[in-house]
């Protein structure tokens, strides 16, 4: 199974009391959840279909840029 390593970057949004995750080299796709557990799983599932719209459009993703900060791990299927 292939995986791919994505800096994340993790906010907090104090009016809506939730945790915010990015991906900026992901055309700054983002998600939230109530907790950082919940924003990493919300901000999986966001890459896994920005992905697959990229396979259906043919496109592929460019390099992705190693990070020292925050890293998200996503599993992919093949």
């Amino acid at each position: 199974m292939d995986r791919l390593e994505l800096p994340v970057e993790y906010s907090f949004d104090f009016d809506s009391k939730m945790v915010i995750a990015t991906i900026p080299q992901l055309n700054y796709i983002s998600s939230f959840g109530k907790d950082f557990k919940e924003a990493e799983k919300n901000i999986t599932e966001a890459v896994l279909a920005y992905l697959e719209a990229l396979e259906k459009e043919g496109l592929t993703i460019s390099n992705i840029e190693k990070s020292l900060g925050t890293v998200l791990i996503v599993e992919l299927v093949s």
